[in-house]
């Protein structure tokens, strides 16, 4: 009995029935989540990046720009060989300068008729000349009327017929919309460019905001609205904590076009959804990565 009782004593210590154990304080429950969801998103540009093409089919003649250039709005970036365009245009100036012509010679001639008119009906009223002079005079007035209205209308049409040709100039000009930088181009002098099949030759990031795209998994659809903050979180620059507000949720499952159907079947359901990115290290963001952003409750 002497052997056996330390055993039984060491038993009784650990022993989880113990009065001692029953006393202990239970172990605090795992504190709650301070966010009602979290999500992986990419930096992007409000409005998004812009991929200019050609609005005409033809060989590329000059490119001005390369990845990295800051552009301003309407800058000229490249260009699509335009030589018949300019023909075109300068066709159209001339025609434009004989309708203007045209139309002075009608006014000149209108006023010289309203002038004879004048005088000729002075010289009736004295019974100076016979009345079929005052009505041969009046319609040659007549006439230069017409005649004066028809000088308008082919200067409109000449004027209609120059901005066409403009246009055409223009449309083999590729000009950057808004200013920002360019990310890529893909013009090459030499190249054609297709309008069957869309030509982009420069892929633009206009100046504006940063925000972060990404989809809200359709476990958390319904827990975030537009207006909640957010703490977002750098992949790259470890340690970095942004600020954060949803501006807006896509009121449908998966990507605009697509829906569960046509969808993978190991794609995450989740509806896309746009944060913006606020704070002094928002401007250090490359666009395209990726951030977490952890969503307030």
């Amino acid at each position: 009995m002497r052997l056996l009782t330390p055993i039984f004593c060491a038993l009784v210590l650990i022993n989880p029935f113990s009065a001692q154990g029953q006393d202990a304080e239970p172990m605090p429950a795992e504190a709650p989540a301070a966010w009602a969801a979290a999500l992986r998103g990419t930096v992007d540009v409000e409005g998004g990046l812009m991929r200019l093409a050609a609005q005409r089919e033809g060989l590329i003649v000059e490119v001005l720009v390369q990845e990295g250039d800051r552009v301003e709005a309407g800058q000229l970036l490249g260009r699509i060989d335009d030589e018949v365009a300019r023909l075109q245009l300068a066709a159209a100036e001339l025609e434009l300068t004989q309708a203007q012509t045209g139309g002075r010679m009608a006014e000149m001639k209108l006023d010289h008729g309203e002038a004879e008119l004048a005088r000729l009906t002075e010289m009736a009223a004295a019974h100076a000349i016979p009345r079929k002079e005052i009505d041969q005079a009046s319609q040659t007035v007549a006439v230069a009327k017409a005649e004066r209205e028809q000088s308008r209308i082919a200067e409109a049409l000449a004027q209609n017929r120059l901005a066409v040709a403009q246009l055409e100039v223009a449309a083999r000009e590729i000009r950057a919309p808004l200013a920002g930088v360019i990310l890529r181009s893909s013009a090459r002098v030499g190249d054609a460019t297709s309008t069957s099949t869309v030509t982009e030759m420069f892929l633009l990031a206009p100046d504006g905001k940063r925000v972060l795209r990404g989809m809200l998994d359709e476990q958390f659809v319904g827990q975030v609205v537009p207006g909640q903050s957010a703490v977002l979180i750098s992949e790259r620059m470890a340690g970095v904590e942004l600020k954060g507000r949803v501006l807006r949720i896509a009121p449908i499952f998966g990507t605009p076009g697509q829906t569960r159907e046509n969808q993978s079947q190991t794609e995450t359901t989740g509806v896309a959804i746009v944060l913006s990115i606020e704070g002094e290290k928002a401007s250090d963001l490359i666009l395209g990565e990726r951030l977490v952003a952890r969503i307030g409750g």
